[in-house]
């Protein structure tokens, strides 16, 4: 048998065992499964833009119950800005920091690119966090200066960020 020979008789065992309005109802009942589990999955799905787990709001989300006890408030870290994440977190010498006070738009926002824009220029700095003993996933929570210049103002005159002075825990801004 050549190629094509063997192409055809596939095709045709293909039509010829599968009867064609059952492949059609297997489809519909796979497209009803898909529009169901679709939105459960991505509830179930880690976390939201907010870096909440899904379904959860900002609020809720970001209390004082995500405080750490292990940490000893005023500590201070110092390094170098190895990644932003977006306009109000960055990784010190690998280690997660959410800017405390701060509030910038989301990443899949206008405003929110550029805030993280303008955050990643600054990536190979030199900065120095006063860690306020709370954590909020797995990043740690701190007032930060980077070249001897505190951040959250320089995005705060910069960009679309602002204070947000439920968690200005220390009134800084």
């Amino acid at each position: 048998m050549n190629v094509q020979k063997i192409k055809k008789y596939s095709f045709q065992m293909l039509h010829t065992r599968i009867n064609p309005l059952f492949l059609k109802r297997v489809m519909r009942v796979f497209t009803l499964l898909s529009l169901i589990s679709l939105p459960v999955l991505a509830q179930s799905a880690g976390k939201n833009s907010d870096e909440c787990p899904a379904g959860v709001n900002k609020e809720p989300c970001h209390n004082e119950k995500s405080r750490s006890t292990d940490l000893n408030p005023r500590q201070t870290l110092k390094g170098v800005i190895t990644r932003v994440r977006d306009g109000d977190t960055f990784e010190v010498n690998g280690i997660p920091i959410r800017l405390a006070g701060l509030d910038c738009p989301e990443k899949n926002t206008f405003e929110g690119q550029y805030a993280t824009h303008i955050a990643k220029k600054y990536t190979g700095a030199n900065a120095e966090c006063e860690l306020t003993g709370a954590k909020t996933y797995d990043r740690l929570v701190g007032y930060c200066k980077v070249d001897d210049t505190d951040f959250g103002k320089m995005m705060m005159m910069n960009s679309a960020c602002k204070v947000w002075e439920k968690y200005d825990i220390w009134n800084r801004y």
